[in-house]
């Protein structure tokens, strides 16, 4: 799964889209915006909202849906997100200072 994560200045998600997948048609494919809203609900959300401990699927626990028959691919996506504003927080100083130097 390749997705694409945008990150507000402030650690809030402006929004996820999957851009590449080879999860099976008509259950894990659902990660996809064109064939459902799911990957939308990432939108505004951060580290703190939900809690760090929130950032599960509810079949673990979390506060993400998972889908019908399918659990895998929702919690590989909810992970890669959490990772991705952990990385934000850990490394945002030098992520926009990259940006300043090549202004």
């Amino acid at each position: 799964i390749k997705m694409l994560v945008g990150i507000y200045n402030d650690g809030t998600l402006a929004g996820v889209r999957v851009i590449n997948h080879k999860e099976t048609p008509g259950l894990g494919d659902k990660i996809d915006a064109s064939r459902s809203d799911w990957i939308k609900q990432f939108e505004g959300l951060s580290l703190e909202n939900p809690s760090s401990a929130k950032w599960k699927v509810k079949k673990d626990g979390g506060a993400f849906d998972q889908f019908t028959g399918a659990t895998i691919t929702p919690r590989a996506v909810v992970r890669a997100v959490k990772g991705s504003l952990e990385y934000f927080k850990n490394h945002r100083e030098a992520l926009f200072a990259i940006n300043e130097e090549k202004s």
